[in-house]
């Protein structure tokens, strides 16, 4: 059989004989896709890219159909992260920081990033897209790593016993989620012992394993293990003039009238894609009299043009 394709996919996978599963997720072209937007600090790049890994780990395990969004707001060098994963595993990051993130070295922690953890925030929300209410839950900036804090979070939070590891050399960013299921007995307890101890891998054997199998195996050398078909991760951007019009319309008339007196036109930027959307002042005014319901718009998702 052939080996499961491992480049921008997520994997997930079954130990056929304990409640225990798992997944495998590896970042490439699509990584750098979506971190090649901005020239991000070395630090921040490496935390964006670990939480795209993860991201894309945790929504690959849901049932549902919106967005999965982990961000980030901060008092220290970096002020603001927001990464999403939608249920297709689209993936886009965007972040704003501080001249002092640059100075951070490549391995600080997220805390460090952030600032005061008493006045910084990191939350993981669930995004339904189908009017539903949004789901949020708040992780605590304690551990070093964001593989552990995610850990933490999911056995605290969610209920569900999960070891992550996470690495990334720049170029690729590799992600390994072990969980135990919820419908896992006393029979199952040595499996998931032996499983969150043996994930506890080098960060080169994760990034240069040459297959999801490979990886497997070598993590799990006594285990009978159930490979899925892997699924694409691919860099996704869902801006759109029509949401851009609807961040204008909540601005309000007055506002737009003001940016108009002082620069002639509106401008709006993606932050997540870089893309431009600009509007001359009679197709702005022409928002305000317009028919139509305003969809939501994450506040973030653009910002007025300098």
């Amino acid at each position: 059989m052939a080996p499961t394709p491992f480049a921008d996919s997520v994997t997930r996978f079954h130990f056929e004989r304990a409640a225990v599963r798992g997944a495998v997720a590896s970042l490439d072209d699509a990584g750098r896709e979506v971190l090649g937007q901005h020239s991000y600090p070395p630090a921040l790049r490496r935390a964006l890219a670990e939480l795209l890994a993860a991201s894309a780990l945790l929504a690959s395990a849901l049932a549902f159909k919106g967005t999965l969004i982990v961000q980030l707001q901060g008092t220290g060098p970096v002020t603001l992260l927001v990464v999403e994963c939608t249920a297709t595993l689209g993936l886009r990051a965007t972040a704003q920081w501080r001249d002092s993130a640059a100075a951070l070295p490549e391995d600080a922690p997220l805390r460090a990033l952030a600032g005061d953890p008493e006045t910084s925030r990191l939350a993981i929300m669930l995004d339904p897209k189908d009017g539903g209410p949004i789901y949020q839950g708040v992780v605590a900036l304690e551990a070093t790593s964001i593989a552990e804090l995610i850990d933490h979070y999911l056995t605290t939070s969610e209920q569900i016993d999960s070891r992550l590891a996470l690495a990334t050399d720049g170029t690729r960013t590799r992600g390994l989620l072990v969980q135990r299921m919820p419908s896992a007995g006393p029979d199952d307890d040595a499996t998931w012992r032996r499983a969150a101890t043996a994930i506890d891998i080098d960060a080169a054997d994760l990034l240069h394993a040459s297959s999801v199998e490979a990886l497997l195996a070598a993590s799990f050398p006594s285990e009978d293990i159930r490979v899925m078909k892997g699924r694409p991760l691919r860099f996704h951007c869902d801006c759109s003039s029509e949401r851009v019009s609807n961040a204008l319309r909540l601005l309000g008339r007055a506002e737009i009238e003001s940016i108009l007196a002082e620069q002639g036109t509106v401008g709006v930027k993606c932050e997540f894609c870089g893309r431009s959307y600009n509007f001359a002042a009679a197709d702005a005014l022409a928002l305000f009299t317009q028919a139509g319901a305003i969809d939501e718009l994450a506040p973030d998702d653009a910002k007025r043009s300098e």
